[in-house]
């Protein structure tokens, strides 16, 4: 097994494990004692955990990034809103966190809200906004509902107060990993760390395989964004092998490539930061 291979192997083995144990599946040691994953198993199981479908679950995942990265902390149901036109929407105490105070990264991804049909492609993936917007409603409520009940018995919504920080981006099974310390808001070390996948209900976990939370203690890592979080600008002479791009400067007409064919970046109809490769 190449090292490619092993990491890829034991990335996928810890994903699972942590969608067992979520699920409240017990004897996790004797479950998974000797069990081996050989090619054809990593195979499956990459294609099971970056299945795409409507393109609604990476750009979910997405959003959890760019919401750590800008307002460095995830507690949705203060931080966003649902507004008039029944959308996920920043809340003025969510935009007062980040540094430009309108969250450039997470205002583009909620703004796919708005796009058309047939737009917006992740390689050969078609985005349903429609379902994006149906998606974080439901979600979004989902969390809320959670939070009400941390205080009752049996609640898995308590959280500590946290501190998110970008720390490092690195290849995934998927896409990019994006690696943040989390620490208490002092700087001190949290208690229970992996309690703070009860913060991500509002981008679908557990069930948003693409979210792939993962803890070391201080930090909490997700996966993948597929160029949602890239922001900044191509380098120059290369060709971005994306069908969409983020980013707080203007890239029209810069090369990209997409489903195989060059072409050139375009500024979408729908949010000034966002490129379409057509």
């Amino acid at each position: 097994m190449t090292s490619i291979q092993s990491k890829l192997s034991l990335l996928i083995s810890s994903t699972v494990l942590a969608s067992l144990t979520a699920c409240g599946v017990g004897n996790l040691d004797g479950d998974l004692e000797g069990a081996v994953m050989n090619e054809d198993n990593m195979g499956q199981m990459t294609e099971a955990l970056c299945a795409n479908g409507d393109g609604v679950n990476s750009a979910m995942a997405a959003l959890a990034v760019a919401t750590a990265k800008e307002l460095g902390r995830w507690q949705p149901s203060k931080d966003f809103v649902i507004d008039s036109s029944y959308r996920l929407a920043l809340s003025s105490t969510g935009k007062s966190l980040c540094a430009d105070k309108k969250c450039w990264n997470t205002q583009a991804i909620l703004d796919l809200q708005k796009a058309a049909f047939g737009k917006v492609k992740f390689g050969s993936v078609t985005f349903n906004a429609d379902n994006f917007r149906a998606r974080l409603y439901a979600e979004y409520n989902e969390q809320k509902d959670c939070e009400a009940r941390a205080g009752s018995a049996g609640s898995n919504c308590p959280v500590e107060d946290h501190k998110l920080t970008f720390k490092s981006s690195s290849p995934g099974a998927c896409d990019t990993l994006f690696t943040f310390d989390a620490k208490t808001p002092s700087g001190g070390t949290l208690k229970t760390p992996q309690l703070l996948k009860n913060k991500l209900i509002y981008v679908g976990y557990p069930e948003n395989e693409y979210l792939a939370f993962s803890t070391t203690g201080t930090t909490v890592t997700i996966d993948p964004t597929l160029g949602l979080n890239d922001g900044g600008t191509t380098t120059g002479g290369s060709c971005s092998a994306t069908c969409v791009k983020v980013s707080s400067t203007d890239i029209t007409g810069q090369c990209c490539s997409c489903g195989g064919a060059t072409k050139k970046f375009a500024k979408s109809t729908w949010n000034a930061t966002t490129f379409l490769c057509q």
